[in-house]
């Protein structure tokens, strides 16, 4: 922005010095637009310090968000609830007992989570009714399965 601000500031000057170069103009009016381009030049400075400082409370604010809510970037869709225990209450079937919730952070997949909370891909895939890993997404709360200690594969029906 700063940028764009100083190239606009150049481009007045150089209209100013070639126009007051080929037709001279009464001193009344180079006074004028000497004035002029200087009151825009200050307007300009305002303006990028005032950005300057919104930017920084921006940057601040995105700080604190990614403290509280790993994982969710500003500007992305959210499909969970606030509260994870909420989100999950409000899908199709209940938190298992002893089962924790996770919300997916960017870049994490189902192998990632799987050895981080040593389960199988397979049984984050049937607690989720996920039929596509690839399909996680960033913010998306998904149900921890108590760790088997057999290591089973597939859960049996009636669970």
């Amino acid at each position: 922005m700063k940028l764009v601000a100083i190239c606009c500031a150049i481009f007045l000057l150089g209209l100013l010095c070639t126009g007051s170069a080929q037709t001279p103009a009464p001193k009344a009016d180079k006074s004028d637009d000497a004035i002029q381009l200087e009151a825009l030049v200050k307007k300009i400075d305002e303006q990028n310090a005032k950005i300057d400082a919104l930017s920084q409370e921006i940057l601040k604010l995105e700080q604190q968000i990614a403290h509280i809510r790993p994982g969710v970037m500003i500007g992305e869709s959210n499909p969970s609830a606030a509260n994870p225990a909420a989100a999950v209450a409000a899908g199709s079937s209940p938190l298992p007992a002893g089962a924790n919730t996770h919300i997916v952070a960017r870049g994490e997949t189902l192998t990632s989570i799987a050895k981080m909370y040593k389960v199988s891909v397979e049984e984050l895939q049937n607690a989720n009714h996920i039929e596509d890993g690839r399909k996680l997404q960033a913010g998306q709360t998904i149900i921890i399965p108590i760790a088997s200690p057999a290591a089973s594969s597939s859960p049996s029906p009636t669970e």
